[in-house]
């Protein structure tokens, strides 16, 4: 895997970060559609509960 460009990801905001990932998953072909619409679907519930405070985000280098 290539560190530059996960070093370069850590460095996003966490929401771009989020946005990224759901990008990621959207693009792996072998998902079964209604699979990938539940991880997305679960990628924006999550981006909600951090938006509204309802749940923090975790720094990936402390833990």
């Amino acid at each position: 895997m290539d560190k530059l460009l996960i070093n370069k990801a850590m460095k996003m905001p966490p929401i771009q970060r989020v946005a990224l990932a759901e990008l990621l998953l959207a693009s792996i072909d072998y998902e079964e559609g209604d699979i990938r619409e539940a991880w997305i679907s679960e990628v924006h519930e999550r981006m909600k509960a951090v938006n509204e405070g309802r749940s923090t985000l975790l720094d990936f280098d402390a833990l």
